[in-house]
């Protein structure tokens, strides 16, 4: 599955919490509190997102996301 693939997953889940992200390298690095994202709206957009590549992130992986480009690297590390 491609990166696009997954961003656009990402993002779709994203608008359904009601969540407007901007998905490009420049906010990878930007904290998911940085960007306006809580608690409540992360678990919203990973479950949804999880649904949509019908993959389950890891709660290891789920304990440890800060950034957007964590997010992305770890459904990165499901779906190959």
């Amino acid at each position: 599955m491609s990166n696009e693939k997954i961003i656009s997953a990402i993002k779709k889940a994203a608008q359904d919490a009601g969540v407007k992200l901007t998905l490009d390298p420049s906010t990878y690095e930007s904290t998911l509190k940085s960007l306006n994202v809580d608690s409540l709206n992360a678990m919203s957009i990973i479950i949804n997102t999880e649904k949509a590549l019908k993959v389950r992130l890891p709660d290891e992986d789920l304990a440890t996301l800060k950034t957007l480009g964590d997010l992305i690297h770890s459904f990165e590390k499901q779906v190959k």
